[in-house]
């Protein structure tokens, strides 16, 4: 049973045959980041070990972000022929009101994960606050910066192909088709061998929980905005609000709020270990009780326009 939850018609558009659909996912991200690092670091104006540091890693959230849209956008358009609103970029009068509650939930649930781990002995304060040594420029640079390569992984992964996958195959193949690639494309961000046979692995049910819920976000929204939002809302706010890993990112700034460190003794399945809040089994239950409560909604909400 197919499944459209996009304001798209076809209007003579074409389809993209979904076997290529995963394909060109990779291709665009690949290419399009390609274009934007060579260059800089061939020129020597970033050195290839610097990518992930301040201010270098605004270069990475602007630019080569960026560039991975463009070629996604130039296929809708060209091949497919078909309108912005066919990836999720649907025009209406409340989009700002559900980005902004989009990014008030990705701040409240990376609060929830790391406050969680705190108060179960998984962090301790660093040092006490100075809120006069905060520089807000790269707090604010750094939360555009997320939106920016936020919104272009929901535009690929949430807006393209799950609503690809789902106008073909079905509501659960796009959901867990887009969800299983966003999590090959993180495989080594949880650990070196987070595949290892007999390795239990946070991150691969993390990252999966991470899609799932921001699948079933987009399909009860019926756009990707909110998506974007909690997306880099989440990003931004373990790096900048506690001092914490963001996907293995740690930079060297001071933070909003409080700068957390790792315990001494903390086990790593709690704390994340070098690859952030987001590799903690706190994180992982986090997501996973926002998936439940997603899907009860969309159960309800199915069974009352059924009615």
């Amino acid at each position: 049973m197919t499944t459209t939850f996009f304001q798209d018609a076809l209007n003579g558009g074409k389809r993209t045959w979904p076997w290529a659909v995963p394909l060109l996912l990779v291709i665009f991200f690949f290419a399009g980041q390609v274009v934007a690092i060579v260059p800089a670091i061939e020129s020597g104006w970033i050195a290839e070990d610097e990518i992930e540091t301040y201010p270098n890693i605004l270069y990475m959230l602007f630019i080569v972000f960026g560039a991975v849209m463009i070629p996604l956008l130039l296929w809708v358009r060209f091949f497919e022929r078909r309108g912005l609103a066919s990836i999720g970029l649907v025009r209406h009068t409340g989009a700002q009101r559900t980005f902004g509650k989009g990014f008030g939930l990705g701040a409240g649930m990376a609060a929830l994960s790391v406050i969680g781990i705190w108060l179960v002995g998984g962090y301790a304060v660093e040092g006490p606050q100075d809120f006069m040594a905060v520089s807000y420029v790269p707090i604010l640079l750094l939360a555009l910066g997320f939106i920016v390569q936020s919104s272009v992984e929901e535009i690929l992964f949430r807006g393209w192909m799950l609503s690809r996958l789902s106008e073909r195959y079905g509501l659960w193949v796009g959901v867990l088709g887009n969800s299983m690639l966003f999590m090959l494309m993180h495989v080594g961000i949880g650990g070196d061998e987070p595949f290892k046979l007999g390795e239990f692995s946070i991150f691969f049910i993390m990252t999966m929980a991470f899609s799932i819920f921001l699948s079933f976000l987009v399909i009860r929204q019926k756009s990707v905005w909110g998506a974007c939002a909690w997306h880099a809302a989440w990003n931004w706010s373990f790096i900048t609000w506690f001092g914490v890993p963001t996907t293995g990112i740690a930079l060297d700034i001071k933070p909003l709020w409080v700068d957390l460190m790792v315990k001494d003794g903390a086990p790593e399945w709690l704390t994340g270990g070098m690859a952030g809040p987001e590799n903690s089994l706190v994180t992982m239950l986090v997501l996973i009780g926002g998936c439940v409560l997603l899907a009860r909604g969309l159960k309800k909400k199915s069974t009352e326009t059924a009615g």
